[in-house]
This record gives structure tokens, sequence and C-alpha cells, in this order.
């Protein structure tokens, strides 16, 4: 007589979400263009490098569920240029206790002596509390005049 025992999969909790990691191999900075709906959002992938220890991809790191299934279901994923790297699930209260640029030492509340160039800065401006679009620190000069602005310190950046 067959076995009445039956094994069933873990419950996954629906409203999980999922931060993507995205890489290009080989490339040190690139934008993309995605289509969401009638929408066309850029897409920068950064961070990578290239010397004698190896070669680090370019990046790019999303918990956006719309960004996720528009860069996968994008030709240069489907063809293996783009390639998903790390996976996490991340509950909605982590979110929103998780500190964004978690890397970068506080010494006040305005202060960040870990930021040492630019795109470092620009990474703590446009994440909580300053929330500050990427089009207004389009470059060194605006990155620094916005820091000012908001009264945010890099004593270790130039």
């Amino acid at each position: 007589m067959p076995s009445t025992d039956v094994w069933h999969a873990p419950i996954k909790k629906l409203n999980m979400k999922k931060r993507v990691t995205y890489e290009i191999r080989g490339q040190i900075e690139r934008n993309c263009f995605f289509r969401i709906g009638t929408a066309l959002v850029r897409v920068e992938f950064s961070g990578g490098a290239v010397n004698s220890a190896g070669i680090v991809p370019a990046q790019y790191v999303t918990d956006n569920p719309l960004y996720q299934s528009a860069i996968e279901n994008s030709a240069d994923f489907r063809n293996g240029v783009i390639k998903r790297g790390f996976v996490q699930d991340i509950d909605e209260e982590q979110k929103e206790n998780d500190n964004s640029d978690s890397s970068v030492d506080v010494k006040d509340d305005n202060t960040f002596p870990d930021v040492t160039n630019t795109q470092q800065a620009r990474a703590v401006l446009m994440a909580a509390p300053y929330k500050v679009p990427l089009s207004g620190l389009q470059n060194k000069h605006c990155v620094r005049e916005k820091a000012q602005e908001l009264g945010v310190n890099f004593p270790n950046w130039l």
C-alpha cells in the first residue's frame, strides 16, 4: 500500500521582496536603457574595475520588481550580456530599517569620513534621508554644491 505521507514545500511569504545584483562582465561602467510600459528608464551599472587582482564586473543593485522585470526581459539579459549575481530575500520591515549605505561609517548625523570619491558621495546623497535625485548630481561640482546646501560633510573627499 502506498504511503500517505506527503511532503510539502516550505511556504514562501507572498510579500517577500528580493534584492538582486545584476552584473556586466568586462565593463567598468555602462548605462543601459530599458522599457517599462511606455517609459524608458536608464540603469547605471558601475563599480567595475580591472586591476592586478582581476576583473570586477560593473554592477547594479535593485529591489524594485519593475526594474528587475525590465532587465530580465531585455535582449542583453537573454543574450547573456547582463547576468544575475547575488540575490537576497528582504522583508519590508528589514528594508525600512536597512541603512542603504551600510559600508560607510557615520561620525555624526551629517559627517561621512569613509567617503573618498564622487560615486560614494553621490550614493550617500541619493539615499535616505537626503533622497536627492540623480539628475541633480551629474558631476563632482554638483555633488559638492548639493552636499554643502544640505550640510553634509565628506572630510576625506577632495
